[in-house]
């Protein structure tokens, strides 16, 4: 059984090289995914920029869940496009049950990143997090490197054809 164990290690590491470099999160120029998944390296791609931009909606560091970080973004986007929006409204766009968004927008009122307008809710300024610019720049350089090289990987793979 431990055979099996260490014999799958090897298995592992042989298929995913680590690279020995820590940049920002995680770095792929050294690594290749096992060829057994088909559009690794695309799909290797886009986890590292969903995981960076998770990374950065989770500066704020009060939650790691995925509905608050769903219904925050939806109350952002209704923010910057000046239109609050009511409890209901997210519920039934994002399909969470009203309750669990209620109790998710009254945590983020508590901790001041939601304020209620009427019967809406929108983002506060406490949204403005230190080094704000630095950040969303470090993101977009993310963006723009990941679809440079998926696109690179598109025209390797369309010239294979």
């Amino acid at each position: 059984m431990a055979s099996e164990r260490n014999q799958s290690k090897a298995t592992e590491r042989e298929e995913c090289p680590a690279s020995g470099n820590s940049v920002d999160f995680i770095v792929l120029d050294d690594t290749r995914p096992p060829p057994r998944i088909e559009l690794g390296r695309e799909r290797m791609l886009l986890c590292r920029l969903y995981l960076g931009l998770i990374q950065t909606m989770n500066d704020a560091k009060h939650s790691d869940s995925a509905t608050y970080r769903t219904i925050g973004i939806y109350v952002f986007l209704r923010t910057v496009t000046c239109s609050p929006v009511r409890a209901s409204t997210i519920a039934q766009v994002l399909k969470i049950p009203r309750a669990t968004v209620l109790r998710r927008l009254n945590d983020m009122e508590k901790l001041g990143y939601v304020e209620h307008v009427g019967n809406a809710y929108r983002m506060s300024d406490k949204v403005n997090i230190p080094d704000l610019k630095q950040k969303l720049q470090k993101r977009i350089d993310m963006i723009l490197a990941t679809a440079r090289e998926l696109s690179n990987l598109n025209i390797a793979h369309s010239s294979l054809d």
